[in-house]
């Protein structure tokens, strides 16, 4: 146990790499004519690398608890409840499970906390997590029954669009922006664990030819739910608020107490319920051995723990830095000198973003276990990075060059995911779609938005929301392209090797 803690604290280090020295480079070449100078205060730069350690052992910890609770919790419950062979009593599991993980999930708090002038928090919370709960009753059934992951993706993104159509204006666009970006930080890292693992505990117990395949897809239906939940709620409240007054909303003197207390709260939350709930579902149906259970008990704390050391780092350390970035290299005032610098960054930060997020290892090391090596961890994490790394430049192009909405983003970018899925194996899409809601995690939320809304406090009419969204969509069609590559690699060789076995049957019928 000591040896796999050592080892995920070696890849929280390496993970966090990436940011640490964009910040660093970044604070260095304030002192030459390539960057403004107060871009990065020096106060703001030791704060940064002080919580850049608590941000590697937070995650170190997170990842080491996660992985022998959360994903145990996961795999345990959806097997059981597969077994059942009731149900009424499976859906209404999955329902209150994903309701609660959802309620809990802190990247939805730190969303949820920006959008308060807006919607009640609680509301919109309770709202997202009927959502998930709905979806994750349509991705149980789904896996049970062995239908097809496209005709679902297709008939609820078809709604999805519709109830887009029926809003208008700048108000229209608000709700568009926070109903995508809602079914992006639902997937963060306390349901991450949880979603995967429950798809492939259901579609190992279930079994098939296709069960592979279903393994995968859980994550990526669960993300449509808040999509037309949070927009039927905005609908009936009639919200006509402007997103562009809440891109000067971000805090950089927050008290470093109440981000503390704040955030220990909030992850208690997130866990509790669901530690709570399989403590009583495992005594009356599950029955683990006392060794097993102590062991997942001690994945709780030790994930309670990591998670809120990982969050206050990210909070206190990476929400001002990636705000004042944006604010100060997006400023009209140097006539747009730095947007080049603010292009490269949104690369960068892209990749960067990727590394250090705790769900996208998860996924990576599932989706390689069931392809059994087919599909290799450094394959997915480089497609992932060019997703997001997409992403955020074409979110940095629209708040530099354009006040469009952005919507005209959203509906050929769902098209054309949608598209693909008909061009490559079923497993392809099932992960592209996990993919999308795990890249859009913790360090979306807390550094990647906060950056965007700082370009859009000193841009045009644009609020920064909506990025989210938009990186769990990029993500989808570069993972589905790449298994486009991988059948017509497959298709090439077939047909080659067929050459060959005719020429060299025709060389024996000669030959005799």
């Amino acid at each position: 146990m000591f040896k796999q803690a050592l080892q995920k604290l070696v890849e929280a280090a390496i993970s966090v790499v990436p940011i640490a020295l964009i910040v660093v480079i970044i604070f260095g070449l304030q002192f030459s004519d390539l960057m403004p100078s107060e871009t990065i205060s020096t106060n703001m730069l030791i704060i940064f690398l002080i919580c850049l350690i608590f941000l590697i052992l937070g995650m170190a910890l997170f990842s080491f608890g996660s992985d022998i609770s959360m994903s145990k919790v996961g795999q345990y419950i959806g097997a059981n409840l597969t077994k059942k062979q009731a149900i009424v009593f499976m859906v209404v599991i999955a329902f209150f499970l994903g309701l609660m993980i959802t309620i809990a999930e802190p990247d939805l708090t730190v969303l949820s906390d920006l959008l308060q002038d807006v919607v009640n928090p609680w509301v919109l919370k309770i709202c997202i997590g009927i959502g998930v709960g709905i979806f994750l009753v349509v991705g149980l059934l789904r896996i049970i029954f062995q239908q097809n992951l496209k005709i679902w993706l297709i008939f609820f993104y078809f709604i999805v669009f519709a109830l887009g159509c029926l809003l208008d204006g700048k108000s229209g666009e608000s709700i568009i922006s926070i109903a995508f970006d809602s079914g992006g930080v639902t997937t963060g890292p306390v349901t991450v664990p949880f979603l995967l693992t429950f798809g492939a505990g259901v579609a190992s117990v279930r079994g098939g030819k296709n069960s592979s395949s279903d393994s995968f897809g859980v994550t990526g239906i669960c993300s449509i739910g808040p999509l037309i939940t949070t927009m039927i709620l905005l609908l009936i409240v009639n919200s006509t608020t402007d997103l562009s007054s809440l891109k000067n909303s971000i805090s950089l003197d927050t008290p470093f107490v109440e981000v503390l207390s704040h955030t220990c709260l909030e992850v208690l939350i997130a866990i509790l319920p669901l530690f709570v709930f399989f403590q009583v579902y495992q005594f009356i149906f599950i029955k683990l051995p006392k060794k097993e259970l102590l062991k997942i008990d001690l994945g709780f704390i030790y994930t309670y723990f990591g998670l809120s050391i990982f969050l206050i780092a990210a909070k206190f350390g990476l929400i001002p830095v990636g705000y004042s970035l944006g604010n100060n290299l997006g400023n009209p005032d140097f006539g747009g000198q730095y947007n080049y610098l603010l292009i490269i960054l949104a690369v960068v930060i892209g990749c960067a973003v990727v590394l250090v997020e705790p769900g996208v290892h998860i996924l990576n090391q599932q989706v390689e276990e069931v392809s059994g090596g087919t599909i290799s961890k450094t394959k997915m994490l480089i497609t992932l990075c060019l997703g997001v790394a997409g992403a955020i430049v074409l979110e940095v192009i629209r708040e530099l060059y354009g006040n469009f909405s952005i919507i005209y983003y959203y509906v050929p970018l769902y098209l054309l995911s949608i598209s693909l899925s008909f061009a490559v194996p079923d497993i392809y899409t099932a992960i592209a779609f996990d993919s999308g809601g795990v890249a859009s995690g913790t360090m979306s939320s807390c550094f990647v938005l906060p950056f965007i809304m700082g370009i859009a406090s000193v841009g045009g009419e644009n609020s920064g929301f909506g990025v989210i969204g938009l990186i769990s969509a990029m993500p989808v069609i570069c993972i589905q392209a790449l298994g486009l590559q991988s059948t017509i690699k497959f298709k090439l060789r077939y047909k080659l090797v067929q050459k060959q076995v005719r020429e060299t049957n025709d060389a024996q019928i000669i030959h005799m």
